[in-house]
């Protein structure tokens, strides 16, 4: 039963982030179409990034690896809840729409 709800957590907190990326591409653009290319790109990106690892400098190969959704869901979907993983699908989160909300605000300003 933990690994069936560790998996579900993982699934929504990745979720999250990807919601909360597409949210920002839509606060950021004004076209619908430019958001949602906007925004596949981004989630496109976060989740490539754990898949490229092999053309990637070694020096940068941890930062790129910690940067990806797809490694914090595996980590999250074996069962094993860190803290780490948490913290970093908050603050994913939190960043997007706080970015969401300052386009909002400049753009109210303007």
């Amino acid at each position: 039963m933990g690994a069936i709800f560790s998996g579900y957590l993982g699934l929504l907190l990745a979720g999250g982030v990807y919601a909360a990326a597409g949210i920002f591409c839509s606060a950021a653009t004004g076209n619908q179409i430019t958001a949602f290319i906007l925004g596949f790109l981004i989630v496109f990106t976060f989740f490539m990034m754990d898949k490229v690892l092999f053309f990637i400098p070694s020096f940068l190969a941890g930062i790129v690896q910690f940067i990806s959704v797809d490694y914090h869901l595996s980590n999250i979907s074996r069962g094993v809840i860190d803290s780490r993983n948490l913290i970093y699908f908050g603050t994913m989160i939190a960043a997007f729409l706080i970015l969401a909300v300052r386009v909002l605000e400049i753009r109210k300003w303007r």
